[in-house]
């Protein structure tokens, strides 16, 4: 009886541990999450690397959609933190193997891999506008697509909203667009609480959602954004000392 016992509990102890890898992210990463509160460019590109040569040595171990959109969501984060100093050399280094990467996750993760690449692609602009003829067709395409195959997704929202932000009107851009985008990346987010926790890229959508609002001229729902995210992370310099001063400047 006593042996039977103990099989069941190590049937349901193996169980809840199968469901809780399931359950979490992999945008849940303290390691990434440090990396972009980092308040120093050089020591956050360092722990970007750091985070991209990990996770290029899970793919080198097993080659698969899990392990490939670890190195997918690494190298995004180290692409988008060389835009804190403008550094291109070491966007050029990574920004290739980013996209060939990206290209090959045709399965699990695909929607949220097409707009990661999408999001790569933007990057790729902000560096050479003359890239814009091409790229821009592609990276709008690939978030479409992406809505379709994965529209519960709060990372493709946040992207979308991202592009809606930062693409001139005159290309398609449109600033409520991306405040309706963020706001539902946001709810996506909260409903999935395992998401949430050391996710770097959930306090980034509040970051963006405030700015947004105050380019929406709504200073004072920024305010309340920029709050929230706060309450989250207290440490959230970019915010607390840049981003909120500035709309409660605007609201007066």
């Amino acid at each position: 009886m006593k042996k039977i016992s103990m099989l069941v509990l190590s049937l349901v102890l193996t169980t809840a541990g199968f469901i809780t890898s399931r359950a979490q992210s992999p945008e849940s990463n303290p390691s990434t999450y440090q990396a972009y509160l980092n308040r120093s460019a050089s020591d956050a590109l360092k722990a970007w690397e750091d985070e991209v040569s990990a996770a290029e040595s899970g793919v080198k171990a097993s080659a698969n959609d899990d392990t490939k959109f670890r190195l997918a969501l690494a190298h995004y984060g180290l692409l988008n933190s060389t835009m804190r100093s403008m550094d291109e050399t070491t966007f050029k280094k990574y920004a290739d193997n980013a996209v060939t990467n990206l290209e090959s996750i045709k399965d699990k993760h695909a929607g949220e891999a097409m707009a990661v690449l999408a999001a790569v692609h933007g990057l790729q602009m902000a560096y050479d506008q003359s890239k814009g003829m091409y790229l821009g067709p592609r990276s709008s395409a690939l978030l479409s697509k992406a809505r379709k195959t994965d529209p519960s997704s709060p990372l493709v929202w946040r992207l979308y909203g991202n592009s809606m932000m930062h693409t001139p009107e005159a290309y398609g851009g449109d600033v409520a667009e991306a405040i309706t985008a963020y706001e539902k990346s946001l709810a996506l987010y909260e409903a999935a609480p395992d998401r949430i926790k050391n996710n770097w890229m959930y306090i980034d959508t509040m970051a963006f959602l405030g700015q947004a609002y105050v380019k929406n001229n709504e200073p004072s729902k920024a305010i309340k954004v920029y709050e929230k995210a706060l309450t989250v992370e207290p440490a959230y310099g970019w915010i607390k000392y840049n981003l909120l001063p500035g709309a409660q400047a605007k609201a007066k």
